[in-house]
């Protein structure tokens, strides 16, 4: 009988700095995923990775055709510095990132030498917030991902990762706001934060402005790994809510980050493990 299979194909993803190297592509690294929102997917990995400022480094992404990697195909997408860009790819890899030929779909941390480095491009926590979730909130934001995993609904092969925004003083969060899939859930994580990067991580704002801004959080359908928590932190997401458990390490920094984390979340339980004021 036919049945609907989750794709997983390879990603090229070249680098191009118009005034070095004879303004010349170099391939940066090659990634599993699943296909679609390769911009977005792109754009998440090069903020969480810290590798470069996306805002002051990046001039364009996009998509510039298709080869062959041993037998299968692969997208191609560029990334554009801008001209003034100061980004040198042999620097970044003497401080710490690797440049690897190939990234599977389900490596998180992928592409760094060493932990210390993607420790300390984590920016500097925002004052903690007083918003607060409430429980049935919790369980709601969770059936509300499952019900907009389109692909996981066909498939049963991949994982989602949705946005939220969470109410101030007691009042409900807002639903979902956006929901992106992939075979691998840090990819799934990447792509959301890359089509929110604007909202997540603003310019400059009046310390005014910024106490209005809204506060968001993550509802994942896979455990709680390092990389996961490394993400949301590099993308000032204050709340991590996942079907499954969460490791360590991923406590111990979402602790040190200031980061809600809320895991194995079902039918009718909760596990909160750190900043557990925040649940009620």
């Amino acid at each position: 009988m036919d049945d609907h299979i989750v794709s997983e194909e390879p990603l090229e993803i070249w680098l191009k700095h118009p005034l070095k190297h004879a303004g010349k592509a170099g391939l940066l690294l090659t990634t599993m995923r699943s296909p679609g929102d390769d911009i977005a997917l792109v754009y998440g990995w090069l903020h969480t990775s810290g590798l470069l400022d996306v805002r002051s480094d990046v001039q364009s992404v996009t998509h510039t055709g298709s080869a062959r990697i041993k037998g299968h195909d692969a997208n191609q997408v560029l990334i554009t510095l801008h001209p003034q860009s100061r980004f040198d790819i042999d620097s970044a890899k003497s401080q710490g990132a690797s440049h690897l030929e190939y990234v599977n779909s389900g490596c998180g941390v992928c592409g760094q030498r060493s932990i210390d480095v993607l420790l300390e491009r984590i920016p500097a926590s925002e004052p903690p917030s007083k918003g607060k979730l409430n429980a049935h909130d919790v369980l709601s934001l969770a059936s509300t991902l499952r019900s907009q995993q389109g692909v996981f609904a066909l498939t049963g092969g991949c994982h989602g990762a949705g946005l939220f925004t969470l109410g101030k003083d007691h009042t409900p969060p807002s639903e979902l706001i956006d929901v992106r899939e992939d075979i691998g859930r840090h990819n799934a994580l990447d792509k959301l934060i890359g089509a929110n990067l604007s909202s997540l991580k603003p310019n400059k704002m009046s310390q005014k402005t910024a106490e209005k801004a809204p506060e968001y959080g993550v509802v994942i359908s896979s455990r709680i790994s390092f990389d996961i928590v490394q993400k949301a932190a590099m993308a000032n997401i204050g709340i991590i809510l996942a079907m499954g458990a969460p490791s360590s390490l991923a406590i111990e920094l979402a602790k040190e980050c200031d980061i809600c984390l809320v895991g194995f979340i079902s039918q009718k339980r909760i596990n909160v493990y750190t900043c557990e004021q925040r649940v009620v």
